[in-house]
């Protein structure tokens, strides 16, 4: 029988996995197209509007692995990423989905209609997929998987897409605190995402699973930064 490969060499095949073009979120081409300047006020707002619809289930996810969770140190973890994403208390700003409104109302959307815009497809299919990960798979030890398959890769992106609605929008550092925010968090998280996979991704069939989840949510996210293509 093989051998199961060390941590290390599983995290880097993980992050190798990631790069593939439809996953690799710093390399979407909405991330060029703010840079310089390219889309209009009202595609930025479209797209915030989704990825704020996608981002206010994102505490239900982690309520659901905080629950399941047998270990008490990971709770903890789960604990303080939750109260982070919904009051932004390690970071001194605001609920993570209060941020993403924030940018889509600096980009125009009207801030009492946030709640009511209609989901698009690729948003849709993403939430279906976070709560089939979170609430019925019951592996908890996968869900670190769907994190990484963000929270790995997000700091790059984050940080060129604020860096681009400052430079060719005028946004101000507070309205782009939802990308800000997230290149520490982030960072902070994978290392956490790191630990876990250590203890408790230790056998082949556990770490398959954990790729597939990675990956899959990597595409779906994906998707959902193009759904600035539906608006005007």
């Amino acid at each position: 029988m093989a051998s199961v490969k060390s941590t290390a060499e599983f995290i880097k095949e993980l992050e190798e996995g990631l790069k593939r073009p439809d996953r690799w979120l710093p390399g979407h081409p909405v991330v060029g197209k703010i840079e310089r300047g390219e889309l209009t006020r009202g595609q930025i707002a479209g797209m915030m509007n989704q990825i704020y619809l996608q981002t206010c289930e994102v505490v239900r996810w982690l309520g659901y692995l905080y629950a399941k969770c047998p270990v008490m140190a990971v709770r903890r973890e789960v604990f303080n990423n939750l109260a982070e994403e919904e009051l932004g208390l390690f970071s001194g700003t605001d609920g993570h989905f209060h941020l993403a409104g924030r940018v889509a109302v600096a980009a125009g959307a009207d801030p009492k209609q946030l709640d009511a815009a209609p989901l698009q497809p690729a948003t849709a299919s993403l939430i279906r997929l976070g709560d089939d990960m979170f609430y019925r798979n019951p592996n908890w030890v996968v869900n670190f998987g769907t994190a990484f398959g963000f929270e790995y890769q997000s700091p790059m992106a984050f940080g060129a897409l604020a860096d681009g609605l400052r430079k060719s929008y005028g946004m101000s550092d507070k309205d782009v605190e939802f990308f800000t925010v997230h290149i520490t968090a982030d960072e902070d998280h994978t290392g956490g995402i790191v630990r876990v996979l250590d203890a408790h991704a230790t056998t082949e069939e556990t770490r398959a699973e954990v790729r597939t989840a990675a990956f899959t949510y990597a595409e779906q996210y994906f998707k959902m930064m193009s759904t600035w293509e539906a608006y005007a």
